[in-house]
């Protein structure tokens, strides 16, 4: 894949992409949230500039590895990579839907308070969508009590691996998500 190739917009960009922009975007999210006094709006335009940077970075980095890795061959030899490289139509759908519902669901919690109700009704999706970042979590807290505090680095690493494998798995619950509703339709408006 020529250079060109590799930072136009494509289907094979969407699973690198989200790998390397969620642990990207959670540092600026949580650069905003920490140390905000509850009730105060800690969003500052150097944050959407800062987002939209790491953003344009992950880009770059998403088309190098893929062009790197030659996700086109990798599509053509296995069920897999071509289930990971060439999204549906609708598994891009609810895609589209899942981030945005969670773009809105950050930017809600870093401009305001989210409400008491609201925040207990969303925790279930939250535990769901976050779930690898909080097997990471357990596993990083189990071992730290055995052999004792890994250093800062270490830890901001593991939670980057645990972010990492959160936008991956997202992927797979928008792929598991068009599947499933997908076999409810009738094969004339299904998706390629």
């Amino acid at each position: 894949m020529n250079p060109k190739t590799a930072v136009r917009p494509h289907r094979s960009l969407v699973l690198p992409l989200l790998v390397v922009a969620v642990p990207a975007l959670y540092f600026v999210y949580r650069d905003a949230a920490i140390g905000c006094p509850p009730g105060r709006t800690c969003l500052e335009l150097a944050h959407f500039g800062t987002a939209a940077g790491a953003l344009a970075v992950t880009y770059l980095v998403a088309g190098v590895a893929l062009a790197a890795a030659d996700a086109s061959a990798l599509a053509d030899r296995s069920a897999l990579a071509r289930v990971a490289f060439r999204p549906t139509d609708r598994t891009l759908a609810v895609l589209a839907v899942l981030v945005a519902g969670l773009a809105a669901y950050l930017l809600a919690s870093a401009a305001t308070t989210i409400p008491g109700w609201l925040d207990a009704a969303l925790t279930p999706v939250g535990l769901l969508v976050g779930l690898p970042l909080l097997v990471v979590t357990v596993v990083l807290i189990t071992l730290g009590n055995a052999v004792g505090e890994p250093s800062l680095a270490v830890q901001s690493a593991v939670v980057a691996a645990g972010l990492a494998a959160t936008g991956a798995w997202l992927f797979v619950l928008a792929t598991g998500t068009a599947g499933f509703f997908g076999s409810w339709l009738p094969s004339k408006i299904r998706s390629r």
